[in-house]
């Protein structure tokens, strides 16, 4: 229906404010100002206000998901609450072409019309001509936002580059100082790395933000915990919406706990409501598909098996492996699997030195040859051979010397576990601390349909 045939019937109007936050200060689009006037324009037509939807601090780059108060106004215009959708400008509905013409299906199904009471025009939309004239002012809105964002952009890649804050949230354990830069809060930092180090001793989000409430008095709840623990502004980076500065901040925690923490989260299976302890949870691994094994509890049995094969029927592996069998199994084998580990080790890196050597050799030799067939044409003087070549001999020289042998695998702790008598230091922990150990020496246990352990990999 067009706006003059609904002009002597009672209307209900619906009146929107949508200002960001620099515009709040901008005389004419504050909040206060906008809603005076638009109250004021809805008495004077003798329309019924239903309803006033404020989107306050939002911009016009923002999404239209991303506005609540517009959403809700939707869902009334849905429910044929609303004839009539008030506001001041063209640009505080939409900067979007797209955005508008979704919005539009909604209000003409529903019978719903719209109006602007500063922009001095009135809007047709019933004519191609009208429709263009909107196209194009809504256009050039967009392009101002734009225009905005990208500006926007520059500064704030700017002040990331240069340690400055973009605003003044910051978490727990930071502050903005005087400089408008991040420092640490000294008692808050102690609490944030005895948290990380909590973790990595329980494997165990629950357990250390309990641990924290009752040491510290600081009760966080598990979604504030988890951001804490891959915040990656802990170790100093700045890291979002594609900026980066790796020394944005000064590091609370070591880059090695960190990458330890991440490693730990990322392999901890998901919460489990029932209280449950699965000694193996993350470390137990599917050797047809390589996805992490289940745990499951019956008849006081633990039990681990694959739920791509049992929920989504992607692998054949459909027996369950019995948890108590797996811990007897490593108790027996695992002395062999550290002997097996170091031999293939030794090979594999003497493999991998052998063949950096060659390379190398086979790329300094034709430099050299290179560098003669170069003098031998006059392209270079006798100065610059002589120098080039004493660099590229010594480098072939070095190579003929001993390396240093690779960093292996720390397996002092896995040798502890093997020793005689631990069995029974084993039997007298909790699942916590038997699941802490296992997850603390290996990285991965393989098995397969048959129950049988294939391979397993220490950290």
């Amino acid at each position: 229906m067009l706006y003059k045939e609904i002009q002597d019937r009672l209307i209900r109007v619906a009146l929107y404010i949508r200002v960001s936050g620099e515009e709040q200060k901008i005389k004419g689009l504050s909040l206060e100002s906008q809603r005076e006037r638009l109250e004021a324009f809805a008495k004077e037509q003798g329309w019924v206000i239903v309803g006033v939807y404020i989107d306050a601090a939002k911009t016009a780059r923002k999404k239209l998901h991303k506005r609540s108060e517009f959403q809700r106004m939707l869902d009334s215009v849905r429910h044929d609450e609303i004839d009539m959708l008030l506001f001041t400008r063209l640009d505080r509905w939409f900067r979007s072409v797209p955005d508008y013409y979704k919005v539009m299906e909604v209000l003409e199904a529903h019978h719903c019309e719209w109006k602007t009471i500063d922009d001095g025009e009135g809007y047709d939309t019933t004519t191609a001509s009208g429709r263009l004239y909107i196209n194009i002012k809504l256009s050039i809105a967009q392009n101002e936002a734009d225009l905005d964002g990208e500006r926007i952009d520059v500064v704030f890649d700017s002040k990331v580059q240069h340690g400055t804050v973009l605003s003044g949230n910051c978490p727990f354990w930071l502050r903005v100082n005087e400089d408008k830069r991040l420092e640490l809060i000294p008692e808050k930092t102690a609490i944030l790395q005895d948290a990380f180090d909590y973790y990595e001793r329980s494997t165990s989000q629950r357990a250390t933000i309990k641990y924290i409430r009752e040491t510290y008095g600081v009760n966080w709840c598990d979604a504030t915990f988890r951001r804490m623990l891959h915040d990656k502004l802990a170790i100093g980076i700045y890291d979002r919406n594609g900026r980066y500065n790796p020394d944005f901040c000064p590091a609370a925690i070591s880059r090695e706990q960190f990458d330890r923490v991440q490693e730990l989260s990322s392999r901890n299976s998901r919460s489990n409501p029932s209280g449950k302890v699965y000694i193996f949870t993350g470390v137990l691994v599917c050797e047809e598909c390589r996805h992490n094994l289940i745990g499951y509890l019956t008849r006081d049995i633990y039990y681990y098996r694959c739920n791509q094969h049992f929920q989504r029927g992607r692998c054949c592996h459909n027996h369950s492996a019995r948890e108590d069998k797996v811990e007897s199994w490593l108790f027996e084998h695992l002395s062999e699997e550290i002997e097996k580990y170091e031999v293939s080790w030794e090979v594999q890196a003497a493999e991998r030195k052998k063949t950096a050597a060659s390379v190398d050799r086979a790329t300094l030799r034709r430099k050299l040859t290179k560098l003669k067939e170069l003098y031998m044409n006059d392209l270079i003087d006798i100065e610059d051979y002589k120098k080039d070549y004493v660099t590229y001999s010594a480098a072939l020289e070095k190579l003929n010397e001993p390396q240093e042998s690779e960093k292996r695998v720390d397996l002092s702790g896995v040798r502890q576990i093997v020793s005689k008598g631990f069995r029974e230091i084993y039997d007298s922990l909790t699942r916590e601390e038997k699941r802490t150990l296992w997850k603390s020496v290996l990285k991965e246990i393989r098995i397969d349909n048959d129950q049988n352990i294939t391979g397993i990999s220490f950290f």
